[in-house]
């Protein structure tokens, strides 16, 4: 089990309803079973973007740049001329693999490092993705840190983007799990909110303006931080 599956997992086995199995009939639907009787469908609720006619988690891109690009600067290792500098990167989709961003940046930085009077900078490096170079006021072992990132395709408003990647995200469950729906007679969906994390001040705004079909008994929204929960 992932970690989103084991928040599921607990929160089924707090319902009391039954014996609780993980993946009682193998790699296929459903992921659980309740008291041999109630197919529990589970998946991350999160912001996602169209890429190829799929849709990805916006951190399946931002979770492994962050790391690519942390790795980036440790190769600069040491401060020159007893200066540190915090970098930062924005990106707006789409962008390129980070094999083709990769050397740009290191260009970027290189020449940055060459020149006098340097002050904070902003560099594009391609149409969807800048850095910005801000010096530190404390020198450090490295002469570039990381200061952050910023996904300009994540925010919005919590419930639209509730109701938005449900509407994407549910489809897609129900489908997968057509030629399996004859074999229990309930299927309830629970999905890990990253979004809203299962907030009830959200609760009743989201009811309103997303209606589930009846291919589900029951869809949920769970919090992966508090392990709260609620229907809609």
């Amino acid at each position: 089990m992932n970690r989103d599956e084991q928040t599921v997992d607990a929160y089924l086995k707090s319902l009391v309803l039954g014996e609780v199995l993980y993946e009682p009939d193998g790699k296929v639907p459903p992921d659980f079973l309740i008291d041999g009787r109630i197919a529990v469908e589970s998946r991350r609720l999160n912001q996602h973007y169209e890429e190829a006619g799929r849709s990805r988690g916006l951190e399946e891109d931002s979770i492994p740049l962050r790391q690519s690009f942390e790795r980036l600067l440790e190769d600069f290792g040491q401060p020159r001329d007893d200066k540190t500098w915090f970098v930062f990167f924005r990106i707006k989709r789409p962008i390129s693999t980070w094999k083709v961003l990769r050397p740009l940046i290191r260009v970027e930085l290189e020449q940055f490092l060459q020149r006098p009077f340097i002050d904070t900078e902003h560099v594009s490096i391609e149409a969807g993705f800048e850095i910005s170079i801000i010096p530190s006021s404390t020198v450090d072992e490295r002469v570039f840190l990381l200061g952050g990132n910023t996904d300009l395709d994540s925010g919005g408003w919590v419930v639209s983007e509730i109701v938005r990647n449900l509407s994407v995200y549910v489809p897609e469950k129900t489908q997968k799990t057509v030629s399996y729906k004859s074999k229990y007679p309930a299927w309830w969906l629970v999905f890990v909110d990253y979004i809203g994390y299962a907030s009830d001040k959200d609760a009743a705004e989201v009811r309103k303006y997303f209606k589930h079909s009846a291919d589900w008994d029951r869809v949920v929204l769970l919090s992966p931080i508090s392990g709260h929960a609620y229907e809609i």
